[in-house]
Formats: structure tokens, C-alpha cells, sequence
């Protein structure tokens, strides 16, 4: 029944429920991402033999890919993480050590996190602001998620170069 649609429990995350628009957005995976998860192993085989990693089963290449994968990640982190220690008036969440982080990073700044995120388009730095519907975590940190935090995030074929210039376009807008 429609009425029930409305007025009932949402489908998707609990602070949308009065989004009506997004009540009916179940809060999972979505088709592409779980189509797109297929080609996830012909990915680590076609780095492993990139590489030269070699392994006798899936999961020995897949293990050796990881490290490979994770040790470039540390790599990049720790510049960054370097330069935001050496900034006044912004707060990292999570752990300073590159080593024990994702390469994913949620900043605080004095001004919205999408404001910020915004300032970086013109030196062509993609990254974004908000609560990344991580309400609780933040709450929890006590950041307010209608001010959210910027995100930047990179992966295992992010380049040291893109690093830097990510390093020189936010010490031009912080």
C-alpha cells in the first residue's frame, strides 16, 4: 500500500527516512557493484603476472597482490599525512600512522567539508565533503555531519605525482 510507503519504516539508512526521496533506496550494494565484482580476480591475476608475482593458487597471488597493493598505499599515505600533521586548524580522523589506515582520508576543517572539496576542483583534485553516511562515526568524533568532513581517497594505481599535487592544492586552499 502507498500510504504504508510513506508513513512505514524506510527501506534504506535511518537518517533518510525523512527523505522521501530516498526511502525506497535500499542501504546496500548496488547491481554495479556487484556486477563489477567478476573481473575483480582476472584484475589481481593480469597485476600478479604484471608484476612478476608468481603463485600456484588464486589465493597465493591474491595475497601477493595485496601486499604489493597496500605497501604503494602506505607509500603515498605517508606524504600526505606528513603535510596534514604540519597544518593548524584541521583535525585527520582516524590514525596518523600510515600504516594503519586506509587510503581514504576524512579531514576537519573550519569551513563544510563539501565547501573545501569544492575550493579543489580548479587544480583538478577530485574529492568531496559531507557525512559519506558515516553519521554515527562522526557524531561519534564529534564532528557535526551537516558540516562534514572533506574526503580525499586514492587506490593502488594513484601515482606519487597525483600525491603531490593533491599535497600543493590543499595547502593552497587550507
Amino acid at each position: 500500500h502507498w500510504a504504508y510507503g510513506i508513513t512505514g519504516p524506510a527501506q534504506g539508512h535511518w537518517f533518510n527516512a525523512g527523505t522521501v526521496t530516498k526511502r525506497f533506496t535500499p542501504a546496500g550494494p548496488d547491481h554495479a557493484q556487484v556486477a563489477a565484482c567478476a573481473g575483480i580476480a582476472d584484475h589481481v591475476d593480469a597485476l600478479a603476472e604484471a608484476h612478476g608475482l608468481g603463485g600456484d593458487t588464486a589465493a597465493a597471488r591474491g595475497a601477493k597482490v595485496h601486499d604489493l597493493m597496500r605497501a604503494h598505499e602506505i607509500g603515498l599515505l605517508a606524504p600526505l599525512m606528513e603535510f596534514l600533521r604540519g597544518k593548524n586548524g584541521l583535525r585527520v580522523l582516524g590514525p596518523s600512522d600510515p600504516a594503519m589506515r586506509a587510503p581514504t582520508v576524512a579531514i576537519q576543517t573550519d569551513r563544510p567539508g563539501r565547501a573545501v572539496a569544492e575550493d579543489l576542483e580548479p587544480f583538478g583534485i577530485m574529492a568531496d565533503g559531507g557525512d559519506f553516511y558515516a553519521v554515527r562515526a562522526l557524531e561519534a568524533s564529534g564532528v557535526d555531519p551537516a558540516h562534514g568532513v572533506l574526503r580525499v581517497s586514492f587506490v593502488h594505481y594513484t601515482t606519487r605525482k597525483e600525491v603531490d599535487r593533491l599535497i600543493a592544492a590543499l595547502d593552497a586552499v587550507l
